[in-house]
């Protein structure tokens, strides 16, 4: 019963949900008329020795796209430019929502890769990439272990 009247406020404690009540409740309405908020959504999986990453980049054209992958990280940069044209636009909106801007994501690998073997492929607003991981060297020794007097 206690725990059941004191979550709410431990949710409210949380960082990321301080953070999250911060940008609804008071940073939106400075984006109202530009940025809102644009991301990439990000799946990171593991099949067949290789590391998959798919981020999801609507509306935006592959050469708008900055890709760099490393041994142990993946960075990317997109823009999503804004097509509203200054004073040749004759619509007069009644809501927009569609967002645009510029979106970078650090994605970490959990084991290490070979970045020579990076392949990329973009279809219908989802980026796929794929790295091998690199090789474990599963050979071993076993050491002695000799005690001093």
């Amino acid at each position: 019963m206690a725990r059941e009247r004191f979550y709410p406020v431990m949710r409210m404690m949380d960082p990321e949900n301080i953070f999250d009540s911060f940008t609804k409740n008071f940073a939106v309405p400075f984006f109202e008329d530009g940025f809102r908020g644009f991301s990439a959504n990000v799946d990171l999986y593991r099949k067949n020795g290789k590391i998959f990453v798919e981020a999801e980049l609507p509306g935006i054209a592959p050469e708008n796209v900055d890709l760099h992958v490393y041994a142990d990280r993946l960075t990317l940069s997109a823009e999503k430019k804004s097509e509203t044209k200054e004073g040749g636009d004759d619509k007069s909106y009644f809501r927009s929502e569609r967002s645009w801007g510029k979106v970078e994501r650090v994605v970490s690998f959990p084991v290490e890769a070979d970045p020579e073997t990076a392949k990329a492929n973009f279809k219908n607003g989802v980026l796929t990439v794929e790295v091998t991981e690199k090789s474990q060297d599963k050979a071993h020794k076993k050491v002695s272990i000799t005690a001093e007097a």
